[in-house]
């Protein structure tokens, strides 16, 4: 399983229309880096986040959306 795939998973268990999450690749010669970040209809809502901080970024808004 991917990274994109992992957070696609946890998105879709947030069950929320029109959420989605984007892979953005930084052109840093030096390494390549992948980040993430979430947009909701075209909204971003997160800023832009390596895999593990926007693990911990949709972990917290799945709970806040639970609230």
């Amino acid at each position: 399983m991917t990274e994109l795939e992992a957070l696609q998973n946890l998105i879709n268990s947030i069950k929320l229309d029109g959420i989605n999450i984007h892979e953005k690749y930084l052109e840093d010669k030096r390494k390549k880096t992948k980040v993430y970040f979430v947009t909701i209809n075209g909204t971003t809502i997160s800023p832009v986040l390596s895999y593990e901080n926007m693990n911990h970024f949709m972990l917290g808004f799945l709970k806040a959306t639970t609230l």
